[in-house]
């Protein structure tokens, strides 16, 4: 389950890595809607034009009858990720998996493109969601589709290992003022450092 949930991460940043600002815009806030095997809210921030961000998450994972409520914060900032668990109180940091593999003062553009292909990435159309119209994204390997505006994805579809996970944009705000407290790592939190993901491990290279 959480290889599924690090694919899905994966997915929307390498994306989104494309331009060196990752999002066109300074700061902004999107709100999502999960369906599928998981259901549930997740709220988005971002500033800096997304090199800080937050995410929190309110979801419930239902599988052969059993379900699983989760609260959690996933805050990327200076190029770590820092993920707590509100429910149980586990807290873990670990190297941004993407930025890792990007050169110092490189070709964002450039690796971001060779890393979708090398994901067997390609664009196959375009939708038009919200009034916004995307760019759709698929990746056979992981069966995976995202939809993407303005390097903001804004819809998602990634099914693996009997678990599919749906989310879609319900509103979407940019170039708005967004508090600093929302990126604050929490004070009295012990995390625990889990180094890096080897992205080649996650999709079976």
């Amino acid at each position: 389950m959480k290889k599924l949930f690090l694919i899905s991460f994966i997915i929307s940043i390498a994306i989104t890595a494309q331009d060196f600002k990752r999002y066109e815009y300074k700061s902004g806030k999107v709100v999502y809607k999960s369906s599928g095997s998981v259901t549930g809210t997740e709220t988005m921030y971002f500033d800096n034009y997304g090199m800080v961000e937050v995410k929190n998450t309110k979801s419930t994972l239902e599988m052969m009858g059993i379900k699983r409520e989760t609260d959690t914060k996933v805050i990327m900032k200076d190029k770590w990720l820092y993920t707590i668990d509100n429910k149980t109180g586990e807290a873990n940091k670990m190297e941004n998996p993407i930025y890792s593999m990007f050169p110092e003062g490189g070709d964002l553009e450039k690796a971001g493109e060779e890393m979708m292909i090398n994901m067997g990435g390609k664009k196959v159309g375009t939708e038009t969601l919200l009034g916004k119209e995307c760019d759709i994204w698929e990746i056979e390997k992981l069966m995976s589709k995202v939809w993407v505006w303005k390097s903001i994805p804004l819809k998602s579809e990634v099914s693996m290992m009997g678990i599919s996970i749906n989310q879609i944009a319900t509103s979407v705000e940019v170039d708005i003022d967004v508090s600093p407290d929302e990126f604050k790592i929490p004070e009295g939190v012990e995390f625990k450092d889990i180094g890096n993901i080897d992205i080649n491990s996650l999709m079976g290279n």
